[in-house]
């Protein structure tokens, strides 16, 4: 037997297993300590969470360009609504159209970032501590809460989003548990059909064959 071939029969009785300890296990447990990292990081950088809140920047950046040609309350708006719109968004996507579960468990997760990035910003609105690009006359939701005569209710509606933020981080977790779970699941509802079937009486067929 030439090497290629021996290489050719580990591989044949390897990989199916490895793929399956892989999709089965592995990686539901790789993306539930994602989602848990990522809500913890959350957390303790105030809404920032290095990498990501830098890809949500580029997206908030990029929404004010988009509405630059819109009225300013709208512009201003545009930058949060399209770094909250766009992980939604691609979670929609990836769950109803392609039934990728563990893309849609990363795209949740991102969302919850999102939306607590917003709800910090939200919650700088009186403060306007943040360090922004431009400066503090380009705060965002400051003016948008100003045109609104909503400032004192700054907070109570940065804690509203905040929430929506980790409700998005559970669901994350819930799927990457689903993952985990549902090809156990699966397993053990054959198990019991092929149990079922086994206590079913084999039935002899009514007419015969003619023996030849």
């Amino acid at each position: 037997m030439e090497a290629h071939e021996f290489n050719d029969v580990l591989t044949a009785d390897t990989e199916p297993g490895a793929s399956r300890v892989w999709v089965e296990t592995l990686r539901p447990v790789a993306l539930a300590v994602l989602v848990i990292v990522l809500a913890v990081a959350s957390v303790r950088g105030a809404g920032w969470v290095p990498l990501v809140s830098h890809v949500d920047l580029g997206i908030h950046e990029f929404g004010h360009l988009l509405a630059m040609w819109l009225p300013r309350l709208a512009t201003a708006l545009a930058g949060s609504l399209l770094q909250v719109l766009a992980p939604a968004a691609l979670a929609a996507y990836f769950w109803f159209a392609r039934r990728d579960l563990p893309a849609t468990t990363v795209l949740v997760a991102w969302l919850g970032v999102s939306l607590r990035n917003v709800s910090v910003y939200m919650a700088d609105a009186n403060a306007r501590v943040l360090p922004l690009f431009g400066g503090q006359d380009g705060h965002d939701w400051a003016f948008i809460f100003g045109q609104w005569h909503a400032l004192g209710s700054a907070e109570r509606i940065a804690g509203f989003v905040s929430v929506l933020g980790f409700i998005a981080f559970v669901v994350a977790l819930g799927l990457a548990l689903w993952g985990f779970a549902k090809p156990r699941l699966d397993e053990h509802r054959e198990a019991e059909r092929r149990a079922h079937l086994e206590t079913l009486p084999v039935r002899e067929p009514r007419n015969q064959p003619p023996v030849a």
